[in-house]
């Protein structure tokens, strides 16, 4: 908890939420009691996370004072109870799955979701993903209206990826909430002016409360897209929650196009930069095909910008210890400050006329 949290106490009646009796008061002024000026980002952002009726509430805030996530202290119920669920709890938070604050949208949707889309937990206007080889994978979660006119009323999010340069399958996994409306999901060219369904590229159509849909599209070349979410226009002044996972799976057997020099200390000085800075996708393209298959990079791509921060400092005193040619091969010694042991021997070897690292193994088992 001290490493991702700033571990915070604050008093209801700090801010004015307990009762006031005429005793506490009184003991107030004798003590010179002065409230929480109310009116600043951080006092609204936990009022804003208060549950009704509830005497003391656990919140999780982001560093820009989004709620994150919230567990009142009488429901610490399965799987929250206990210590390892309040460890889940802000496990749960951090990965983006807002505990405490989907339970109260279940209940109560309309006004609850209104809720926490003017508190910032759940945005619906400018939404944006950016799809890379190293980050393939990303989650929105937002809303959807009915239309209030006739003209469509989209939520959009907008998909980027032009990174993968050799085409893929773009794939959108949609799971709609439980309020009682359903929702349709239209893929869009990003240069598309008129947004209706006769002109997406691919459609999954009225998809009921608390039930999934797949949208899947293939592209030749990386291009940006756009997602419209929107409700059945025959519900109206309807909203819902939806959860869309969207992911790329690049052109099998291509690898990233990778121009690193002719020299093999230019790749390895490559390879060690794109390491300091968690740059999984240049890595992975200075490898030959059954290195990658034999070595899984992972620099934990989910976890907070923070955390990755941390370990970016962390990695800033890799340094290169030795190299040599070794016949027609180059080996370099690194020296890995988060690894057991803390030196690693890379080997390189010509592939088609450009250089690959084949081989990394700990220094004392070569």
């Amino acid at each position: 908890m001290n490493e991702n949290f700033i571990n915070v106490w604050v008093l209801n009646s700090q801010l004015e939420r307990s009762p006031y009796t005429e005793t506490a008061i009184a003991l107030r002024r004798k003590y010179n009691f002065k409230p929480f000026d109310k009116t600043r980002p951080l006092a609204q952002a936990i009022v804003k996370g208060w549950k009704k009726h509830s005497p003391a509430d656990s919140l999780i805030l982001s560093p820009d004072l989004e709620l994150m996530g919230r567990l009142p202290v009488n429901e610490r119920t399965p799987p929250y109870n206990g210590a390892k669920g309040y460890l889940l709890f802000f496990q749960d938070a951090l990965d983006g799955k807002l505990p405490g604050l989907r339970e109260d949208i279940s209940t109560h949707w309309n006004t609850l979701l209104e809720t926490v889309v003017e508190s910032g937990a759940i945005k619906d206007d400018g939404l944006s993903v950016v799809l890379t080889r190293e980050h393939a994978k990303k989650e929105v979660l937002s809303v959807f209206r009915t239309p209030e006119t006739d003209t469509q009323d989209y939520t959009l999010i907008e998909i980027d990826t032009t990174a993968f340069t050799d085409g893929g399958v773009l794939t959108i996994d949609v799971w709609v909430g439980e309020a009682e409306v359903s929702g349709s999901f239209d893929l869009f060219a990003a240069d598309t002016t008129e947004l209706v369904s006769d002109n997406a590229l691919a459609s999954v159509r009225d998809i009921p409360t608390n039930q999934r849909e797949v949208v899947e599209y293939p592209f030749e070349q990386g291009q940006l897209f756009k997602l419209g979410a929107i409700g059945n226009s025959s519900e109206s002044e309807k909203i819902n929650g939806f959860l869309a996972k969207i992911s790329v799976e690049p052109v099998e057997g291509k690898v990233p196009p990778a121009d690193f020099g002719q020299s093999a200390e230019d790749v390895m000085n490559t390879f060690v930069e794109a390491f300091k800075n968690l740059d999984a996708g240049t890595m992975d393209s200075v490898l030959t095909k059954d290195a990658r298959e034999t070595f899984e990079i992972n620099f934990s791509e989910d976890a907070p910008e923070h955390m990755r921060a941390q370990m970016r400092q962390m990695l800033s005193s890799m340094e290169v210890l030795g190299s040599e040619y070794v016949d027609d091969e180059f080996h370099f010694v690194l020296k890995v400050p988060i690894a057991q042991p803390p030196e690693a021997t890379v080997k390189m070897r010509k592939v088609e006329g450009i250089w690959r690292i084949y081989d990394i193994m700990p220094s004392d088992s070569d």
